[in-house]
This record gives structure tokens, C-alpha cells and sequence, in this order.
């Protein structure tokens, strides 16, 4: 018995393996039932690898953001002091 596409989408993970094992006990299979497993199992540690990837990504560009900000603040303060020794030199050497 097979199902309708909009019927096996609505179906549940559950469903779907329940089908399948009950399938699987008058079913034989061929190599390549084998080879789509480890392409899926293969897929599966590449998304996860990917996965961390991107969240070590995520928080290597929060830290930088961090970072430019505390650079702007002590560029800032760096700035500020430059212009009060100059204020403070001018003052002095009149």
C-alpha cells in the first residue's frame, strides 16, 4: 500500500517507521539500500559538523564586536586626553 505525497507528509516520524518496519519484514534489499544509509548517516555529521561551525563562527564575531568596542572606547579616551595635553600645554606656555 503506498500513500498519497500530501498523506505521508502528514504523517509522524513514528508513523513513518512503522510503516517501514512493517514493509521491511516481506522486502529485500540491494547495495544501494545500504549505500543511501551511510549517505544519509554521512549527511547527518556533515550538518552537525556544520552546525558547530557556524555557532563557533557566531560567537568568534560576537567576541570581535566586544572588541571593537572596547577599542572605540579607549581610542576615545586616547583622543581625549590628547586634546586636554594640548589645551593644557597651549595654557602653560602663554
Amino acid at each position: 500500500m503506498s500513500h498519497t505525497l500530501k498523506q505521508l507528509r502528514a504523517m509522524t516520524d513514528e508513523e513513518i517507521e512503522q510503516a517501514h518496519d512493517h514493509l521491511a519484514k516481506n522486502t529485500s534489499v540491494g547495495i544501494n539500500y545500504y549505500l543511501d544509509e551511510l549517505s544519509r548517516r554521512s549527511f547527518e555529521r556533515a550538518a552537525a559538523a556544520s552546525n558547530r561551525a557556524a555557532e563557533a563562527a557566531l560567537d568568534e564575531a560576537r567576541a570581535s564586536r566586544a572588541l571593537a568596542k572596547a577599542n572605540l572606547w579607549i581610542a576615545g579616551s586616547a583622543f581625549v586626553v590628547a586634546i586636554i595635553a594640548i589645551v593644557v600645554q597651549l595654557a602653560t606656555a602663554g
